[in-house]
């Protein structure tokens, strides 16, 4: 059974946040509600775990804006959606260029919050995944033997197995047997796919 999706709701309209809330509830959201962004940051410190956030803008204290720096600074991840009824472009512009995942201007459709919602949870997935398949084919690479990691550098550069037993100074057969063991191990059905693995593992996350 999957954890459920907890949602942090900072709002210093306490009818804002009582209707969100309720809103969020019905959808099956776990949703906890914050008047500040201060009082959401500690709330952090207690290593209380949110999968997004969706915070006011102009608030006493400390804005939305300044909260998204404050999320940065301590490597906190959770996707953020702004709202706010006194939004421009200008800070628009500002909160998509500090991390921010959505800005929504209030008076809002319900339906439109929860589907930005839904959008922020699906992209953290996706990065999940991602960094789960490339830290399992960086386990993968780094347990090849430097010889193993040279044929498949070199077959994915595009060489040849005669070429690259030329360049390592190594009968064919060899390169293919290493090029064989290589696929199995890093799970490549195919040059081309491995080609493509090579590829990810040199670009990284």
């Amino acid at each position: 059974m999957s954890d459920p999706v907890r949602i942090a709701l900072i709002d210093d309209d306490a009818a804002v946040l009582d209707s969100l809330r309720l809103y969020l509830l019905r959808q099956n959201l776990d949703t906890s509600c914050f008047s500040s962004a201060e009082g959401f940051l500690s709330s952090l410190d207690s290593a209380a775990r949110f999968d997004c956030v969706v915070s006011d803008v102009r608030m006493p204290g400390m804005s939305g804006l300044e909260l998204l720096d404050r999320l940065s600074v301590r490597g906190v991840r959770s996707p953020v959606i702004l709202i706010t009824g006194h939004g421009d472009v200008d800070m628009a512009v500002k909160a998509m260029k500090a991390g921010a995942f959505d800005f929504v201007e209030k008076p809002f459709d319900e339906t439109h919050l929860l589907e930005s919602i839904r959008n922020s949870l699906e992209r953290n997935r996706k990065q999940a995944r991602d960094t789960a398949e490339m830290d399992d084919l960086r386990t993968k690479f780094g347990a090849l033997s430097a010889r193993q990691r040279q044929v498949m550098e070199l077959a994915a550069s595009g060489l040849s197995s005669k070429e690259i037993a030329r360049q390592l100074e190594i009968s064919a057969k060899t390169v293919e047997n290493h090029r064989a063991w290589v696929m199995e191990r890093i799970g490549a059905r195919n040059l081309a796919e491995l080609v493509r693995i090579a590829m990810k593992i040199e670009r990284g996350p």
